[in-house]
This record gives C-alpha cells, structure tokens and sequence, in this order.
C-alpha cells in the first residue's frame, strides 16, 4: 500500500510538470470604447466574439492563424487574418496585419488581450500592464488592452467599461490529473479492501 501511494504521487508530480496542451472556447463581449489619440468619439459601441483555441502554456505563438477557429467577430471590420499570439499566460487575439497582439493607426484592426493564469477563468489585461503599449497612451487600469482601429482615421479605440470574458472548457491537464487521483483512490480502496 505504502508503495502505492508513493507511485501516485510520483506520477501526479511528474505529471503536472508537463503541460498539456489546452483547447479552450472564450466568448468576449467589449464596449465603452475611448479614443486614446484623438479623443474621438466612439464609431462602435459592441463587439463581441467567439473563437477556440488550441495552444500548449509551456508554448509561445506568434500570430498563429492554424490553432484558431474563429466562430464569429461582430462589430468590427478587420482586413488581415485572424490569429493569436501567446506567452507566458497573456493571449491576444486580433488582426495579424500588424500582428495579432497590436493595432495601429489607419487599418481595420482588432487586438484583444486577455490573461490565462487561470484557463478557466480568463480576464482581460489592463493598459497599465508592463509591456502593453497602450499603457503609453493612458497607463491606466481602468482602460484595457483590447480595441480596434478603422482604416480611415488615426484613431484607436480601446475599451474601458470591462464587459465579459467566458471560457467554456477546463484545461484537459487538470481533468486528466482528477481522474488518475480518483482512480488511484478507488484502486487503492479496493486493495485494502482485498
């Protein structure tokens, strides 16, 4: 039995030490949008999408267009591609004209920025986040990393009334590791048992 124990433990360990891959649903809804160049007022004021994704979160990507199906984009008008890119639990999703974590000026884009610490319960990432460079427009918590651009102005809109952001599936490592400890349980329920 004591050998038992040990083994289950030495798989849950060496399991959870690779990182499976994960293949998640995220529904987004955004609105509220703030011209951080011109102080424009807003052309749109809902966008709200859904797509899955699968990645790997000991991975990074860069634009990926192949791990992505898009399932719809309401809103907004984007000219490119759409993909993702990831890194150390931040995704952004978008337009990969300029690459799918960056909008600029003059093009229909769209970047959403969300953090996957937790892949069942993705938030959206904040301008005065290190590294996000809308944090040079405004730096400020309250307006976050995802917006848009139109091709005919200089605008960028980011959003700053946080709506929603929904994943609809656990991340496959962390169920394959429940089921393995309640199989061991009953496994060793038995042996005692026996």
């Amino acid at each position: 039995m004591k050998n038992l124990v040990s083994l289950a433990a030495i798989v849950l360990i060496a399991g959870s030490a690779h990182a499976a891959p994960i293949t998640e649903n995220i529904n987004f809804s955004l609105s509220g949008f703030v011209d951080v160049v011109n102080t424009a007022p807003s052309p749109i004021s809902l966008i709200t999408g859904s797509f899955t994704v699968t990645y790997d979160p000991a991975l990074t990507y860069d634009s990926d267009t192949t791990d992505i199906v898009v399932h719809s984009l309401n809103g907004v008008t984007v000219d490119s591609p759409l993909g993702f890119t990831y890194g150390s639990n931040l995704m952004e999703f978008g337009g990969t004209q300029t690459g799918s974590n960056f909008v600029t000026s003059f093009t229909n884009d769209l970047v959403v920025s969300f953090n996957l610490t937790d892949p069942a319960n993705p938030t959206f990432v904040p301008c005065s986040t290190p590294g996000y460079t809308c944090g040079t427009f405004t730096g400020s918590s309250a307006i976050d990393a995802s917006g848009f651009s139109e091709a005919s102005t200089s605008s960028i809109w980011f959003y700053s009334a946080q709506q929603s952001v929904v994943s609809t599936a656990p991340e496959p490592a962390t169920l394959s590791l429940m089921g393995l400890g309640l199989a061991l349980t009953a496994f060793a329920r038995r042996a005692r048992k026996g």
